[in-house]
Order: structure tokens, then sequence, then C-alpha cells
């Protein structure tokens, strides 16, 4: 086994300058074997790790239905079979490993691949600084329906919470039947250590309960505030903006379009009704695009436990425009891997899958890969990179 994971990745991407650290971490297929396998022990042909590591170097060259990834499985050549302890000779199924994966217990298939995910974050050098500050990171929670699953209540609902700055999921919970996303935000963060995080959410997750407990375990919140909050809206549209100054403003061109941000800051008058809330911010943003000369203005308003001068202006608006980079996730997991047309259905069978998506996703970003599409050309042609991944080359 490779001294660290992160020491055999840099190899992919040359330029890409990674920790030197040595890590000690395990390998994929030793993460993976710890999912508990829900198969009787008589009549097991293949060993569960080192399938679920096929699959995800199937998913990680582009496979996007179980159809495809047992083709790339089946692709493999006997010898690397071998290596990683299954038969030489597999006939493999798409029926078959779809009732294995639907049979996975997804919280426990997600807890091992977003702790894996994680630890190797982890070993990424830290951004150079002159603030003698800990410097905080944003935690985007938001969640996506797999609209190609069924279930008896409907299509399965993901909540999830990923890094602004590498895009990679450290937590991940499916959404109980008949009920919504906000009994699910605390769960999801419980076992994080929030210590140093950001907590960006929609208004929907802008709940008492939801500022409490980011509060009480060491955390910060950005939240935007919207009607759901009707009182606290009403409040913050009262705030003398007119008077406030400009204290931050972006002009971006791109997707045909050009946006021009302005952001004010008023620190929040004593009896805001919210926890913890000690600032409040206004966003204008103007919009034009450029094919049809359309141009629409909107304002934003959030709330935020960050006190004055913890960070700066400008680094207060990148959190929030950060807070999209869940939303570019779940865009590439639908363009790239064609996610709502995935039409596996029963049992865990769509949540590993997503989950698999977004370990895939994670590493490609982790590499320094910025295309998520080229990154599944560049392994679906050069193989013995994803090998690499396994420990099964140096």
């Amino acid at each position: 086994m490779p001294s660290s994971p992160i020491d055999v990745l840099s190899r992919h991407l040359e330029h890409v300058t990674l920790t030197d650290a040595t890590v000690d971490l395990p390998t994929l297929t030793e993460v993976l074997d710890a999912v508990p396998d829900p198969r009787c022990r008589r009549g097991r042909r293949y060993r569960l790790g080192p399938l679920l590591a096929l699959a995800l170097l199937a998913v990680l060259s582009g496979a996007t239905s179980l159809v495809q990834i047992t083709r790339f499985i089946a692709g493999y050549d006997p010898d690397t079979r071998t290596r990683l302890g299954l038969p030489p000779s597999m006939r493999l199924a798409a029926s078959t490993l779809g009732r294995l994966l639907a049979r996975l217990d997804g919280d426990a298939f997600d807890a091992a691949t977003c702790g894996y995910v994680a630890a190797l974050t982890a070993c990424q050098p830290p951004e150079t600084t002159t603030n003698t500050r800990t410097p905080l990171l944003g935690l985007a929670v938001d969640g996506k329906t797999l609209r190609g699953s069924r279930t008896s209540s409907g299509a399965v609902h993901l909540l999830a919470a990923i890094r602004h700055d590498t895009q990679t999921v450290l937590a991940q919970r499916q959404v109980e039947a008949k009920s919504n996303e906000i009994p699910a935000f605390t769960p999801l963060l419980r076992d994080l250590d929030l210590t140093g995080m950001v907590i960006t959410a929609d208004a929907l997750h802008t709940q008492h309960d939801h500022a409490r407990h980011i509060a009480a375990v060491g955390g910060h919140y950005l939240f935007i505030v919207k009607g759901n909050q009707p009182t606290l809206l009403r409040r913050l549209k009262a705030l003398p903006w007119r008077e406030a100054i400009l204290n931050d403003r972006t002009d971006e061109q791109g997707h045909g379009r050009r946006e021009i941000r302005r952001m004010k800051i008023c620190t929040a008058r004593p009896g805001l009704p919210f926890p913890h809330a000690v600032q409040a911010i206004q966003i204008k943003r103007r919009r034009t695009d450029r094919r049809t000369g359309k141009t629409t203005i909107v304002t934003i308003y959030a709330i935020t436990s960050l006190p004055p001068g913890r960070i700066t202006h400008a680094q207060l608006a990148a959190l929030i425009r950060g807070h999209w980079s869940i939303e570019a996730l779940h865009h590439i997991r639908d363009v790239t891997y064609r996610e709502d047309a995935c039409r596996a259905r029963t049992g865990a069978a769509p949540r590993v899958l997503a989950s698999l998506r977004n370990l895939a996703i994670g590493l490609a970003r982790l590499l320094g890969w910025t295309n998520i599409a080229a990154a599944t050309d560049h392994y679906r042609s050069h193989p013995a990179d994803g090998f690499q991944l396994l420990g099964l080359t140096t």
C-alpha cells in the first residue's frame, strides 16, 4: 500500500501541487470493503470492497448507468481482478449489481466515502494568508431529488454538505419519505467538526433551531432570508440601506451574460428576531443577457452570525457566491453523468450511485481537474491512472 494516496494521485496531473506529508490513509478498496455486506456468506462470489472500487473507477471513467458500469468491470483484465481478490473471469449482470446496491446500507456507505474524502481534503496544503486568525471555510448545504428513482412515496431526495473550495461532499443524508429537508439538517451536520466553518444555506434552512445548533458547536452561519420568515424579512427591508455604504462590488462576464453585484452590510439592530444574527446583508444583482439585451435586477437579503471584522467584505461576498458551488455539483451530476436519466430505482441503489458520482467528482477536483467531462475522458483512455486510486500500481 502506498504511504499516501495523495502522493499517488499527484502523478496524474504534474502541474497540481499537493501536500508532501506522509499520511497513512487506507486505500479506497479497504475503505469500501469496510461497508457492511448485506449478502449471506454462502454463495458470495465477489468481494464487496473490490467490486465497489471497480464500480467507482467505471463512474470516474464516465459510466452513467448500471449497464455501463458492469461493462467497464467486465472489460478489466483478469490479472487486475485477481490482484483485487476477485475471480479472474467475471460475468456480472447489471441486474445482479443493481440488487446488491439496493441492499447496501446507504448511511454506512456515505459515512465511509465522505470520511475518506474528508481525510484526503485535510491533506491539502492550507491557503497562505496574512490574517493571524483561523481561516474560515464555506460549507454549503442543499438538497437534490434523484428524478429517475422511484419509491412508494416518490423520488429519492438527498441532502448534502459540500466544501465551497474543493467541491467535495463531507456528509450526505437521505430525506425521509413524507418529510422535507428541514428535519434532516441537524442530523446531517451532527458528526462534522464545524469549528472554523461557515454554513451557507438557502432560505428553506433559515430556521431558529438550525442557527442555535451551528452556534452551539462552534460554527457560523450565513443564511438567505425570504418570505418563509416574514417578520425577519420585513425587519431587514426596513434597515437604512440608502444610508449604508457600498461594501463590495463585483462585475463578472460569462455564459453569455454580465452580472454586477453590489453588497451592503448593516450591523444588526438589537431585537432582530433571529438567534445569534449580528450582521444583515443586502445584495443587489444586476444581470444583463448579452444575446437579448434584457436586464433584470434582484435584491437578496441575508443574515450571518459572523461578527464585524471577522473576515473582509470581499471574503463575505465570496462566501455568498460560493454557496452555489453545490448547484454546480448537481449540474455536473445531471449533465455529465445524466443522473436524472438513470433508472436505478429500488432500495439504496439510487443513493449509492449518487454517492459514487460525488466521490468521483471529489477525487477529480482534488487532483486539480477543472473540467469533469475532460477528467472522465482521461480515465477512460488511461485506466492505469484509475488503478492508482486503488493502490494497485506505484
